[in-house]
Order: structure tokens, then sequence, then C-alpha cells
């Protein structure tokens, strides 16, 4: 997953940016206010009315809004359970704040390993990555690991993207609480991992990454599954790529120096005379230090990118937001365990991640209001 496959050594119970690591170790903050986390001063500033959206699972993760902001998709775990499952929830309202989310239906079926969910920009379609009819039992959970510890990447072979045109219909249909099958109609079939894909703003393409080429390359395709492009072709894992806002940038992140750290990079799209994508015209590294930087996301101003790095240990990671040049970066989370896969709503109001402050010391989803910090 974008946040479920890569599993990083405080990570241990959560989930990738789609690879879903599994979450951090680390004493949860304290939670005086039940599902609403107390933020120090130093968050206050910039996040505001937090609430926990999912409770009850194991953990929790890497959720995306809706064009509407009525729903959410994201991966948990069952209680008891071992492996991701596909989520959508309607997300509650009191006036014009969000204040919750209703009990969530389970859109993946049985067994099977899933990841990486999102929306097409009209909301019509929805994707998600599973090994729906190719799940192997026998194949591990974990596929890779690095120096015994540092880094443990899921690729089942079985993992192919999926694309879902009547998923509202069948979720408004559905009780709260109950489960439907959206993985019917597999966009990609390489019996190899396809996953962490996301849409572009016109909807044309989605960006994902594949293990079709040896080590993790991004890619791009057209929403039926055809006109697959390469992007990136260099060592080490490319993966958890975004279309910027204006749909002519990647942003994604790489392992590509083989160092167990995980670096950000924004990518300059070239086009055909059609419009059609055709590669990487010019590539930007934004980050490069002895740290763990991942799960980046454009905020819809286009100019500025949050991302979560582990330059506070790996039992602590935090949310940062910094230019697109890879400058003026400013802290945003200050709350013990770990704040990963932050994704901002459309408009810009609203901050969604994965943190490890639930009072429980599970992983969970969270919302808050978000203030853009003085200066960025």
């Amino acid at each position: 997953m974008r946040f479920v496959h890569l599993i990083l050594p405080a990570l241990l119970a959560l989930t990738t940016s789609c690879a879903t690591p599994q979450q951090p170790s680390g004493k949860p903050a304290s939670n005086p206010s039940g599902n609403r986390p107390t933020a120090n001063g130093s968050e206050a500033d910039t996040l505001s009315d937090i609430v926990q959206l999912t409770h009850g699972f194991d953990r929790a993760g890497e959720a995306y809004f809706s064009p509407d902001m009525k729903w959410i998709v994201f991966e948990a775990v069952p209680k008891g359970q071992q492996h991701y499952q596909m989520y959508l929830v309607q997300l509650t309202y009191t006036g014009d704040r969000i204040t919750g989310a209703q009990e969530p239906i389970r859109i993946s079926p049985e067994p099977s390993r899933n990841t990486c969910g999102f929306f097409s920009p009209d909301g019509k379609a929805l994707i998600f990555a599973s090994t729906a009819g190719k799940e192997d039992p026998a194949e591990p959970s974990e596929g890779y690991q690095r120096n015994g510890r540092n880094y443990r990447w899921a690729f089942p072979h079985g993992m192919e993207i999926f694309r879902s045109d009547d998923w509202r219909e069948k979720a408004e249909a559905a009780k709260p609480g109950s489960a439907i099958d959206l993985a019917t109609h597999p966009i990609t079939n390489n019996d190899v991992y396809d996953a962490e894909g996301a849409f572009s703003p016109d909807g044309k393409w989605i960006v994902f990454c594949s293990l079709r080429t040896t080590d993790g390359d991004v890619y791009v395709m057209h929403p039926d599954g055809s006109h697959a492009v390469q992007m990136t072709n260099n060592p080490g894992y490319d993966g958890g790529p975004f279309f910027a806002p204006e749909g002519t940038r990647l942003v994604y992140r790489s392992d590509r120096n083989h160092n167990d750290l995980l670096q950000i990079f924004v990518g300059d799209l070239s086009f055909d005379a059609a419009g059609e994508i055709t590669g990487i015209a010019k590539e930007h590294q934004l980050t490069n230090d002895q740290n763990v930087n991942w799960g980046p996301w454009f905020h819809p101003d286009n100019h500025h990118i949050i991302f979560s790095t582990s330059r506070h240990g790996h039992t602590n990671y935090e949310l940062y937001v910094m230019r697109d040049d890879g400058t003026h970066d400013i802290r945003i989370t200050y709350t013990d365990g770990a704040d990963i896969l932050p994704v901002f709503s459309n408009d810009g109001k609203y901050l969604m991640w994965t943190s490890k402050r639930a009072p429980d010391g599970t992983t969970q989803i969270f919302l808050a209001r978000f203030t853009p910090p003085k200066g960025w």
C-alpha cells in the first residue's frame, strides 16, 4: 500500500502509503476528551476540532475523501484478523463541521488483502487494490525484508486494481456495518503487485505502482486499465504516487538509494500533441537526508506538500509541510506516536491522517480543521 506495504520498525502495528505500515510503537498521547485528543499549543496552531473517525479496529488508516466530502474510503484490520479489508463510511456533520462518521461498510470480499482506495474526481468511480479471486493464504504477509528489521514490504502477486462504477448506489443501499463486494471489475491482470492507485484531477488517468518491472516503479494508465506508461525506471522502490492538483506533476517517494531511507520526489510530466502522458520530463528530489520521508500529498494551492518523517525517531513519526521546491518545511503534529499518511480536503479546510493517538493505543483515522501555519 501507499500505507499498507511499507512496515517500519516503529510501525509494527500499522499499515505503507499504499503499502500499509504496521502501527508504530510509542506511548499514545493523553486523551482526556475521549475521541478528541488534546493537542498541545504548537499543534493547536494549525489543527483544531480534532475528531477520531474510526473505532474498534485493530488498526485502520490511509483514508481519502470523496469529492463531495460525504464519504471516505480506508483500509482496516478487523479485530482478531490479520489482513487489511477495504471500507467505506459516511461522514457525519454538525452544521458545516465534520464531527464523526457512521458505522463503516466493508467493500472487499474475504479472503483477500486490500489497500489503496481512491475516488474519481467526479465521484462516480472508486478504485482499490485487492487480491480478491487471487488470494494465496500461503503467501507471506511480509514478502521483503531489509537488514532484518528496518523495512518490510508485502507485495502479494495476486494484488490487482479494481474499479467500481456503482459504488455509491450499492453503499447507500447497504446497512451501516454490513458488507458488500465491490472487487468485481479488475482493470489490471498481471499476476504481479499492482496497487497504490490514484486518479488524475481530470479523471483521465490513474497513477499507480507496479512490480511488473523488477523492484517497483510508478506507472500511469487510463481508467479502464489501458495505455499503461512507465514513469520511473530507477533502482529501488518508487511508489506512493499522487497527481498534483494542477495535473501536470506527480509526487512520490523512493528508496532508490538502497539505504533503508525514503526520499520525496516531484516529477514534471511530459505530454504528446494529443494530451497523452508520455513520461516524466524532469524529476526534482525534495528531501535528501538520513530520515524516512514518505506519504507526500499536495495542498490544493499546488505549492505545498505535507508528508511524514522519522526525523524525531521511528517511534514518533510527525507530519511536516514544505514548499514544492523542498524548502521551508514546518512541523504540523506534536503528539507522541506515529502521525502518518496525511491528505487535505479539496478545499484545504480539513486535514485527515492516520495516527496512533487513539485512547486505546491503536492506530486509527483522525481529522481536523486545518489552518496554514504562519509564514509557510
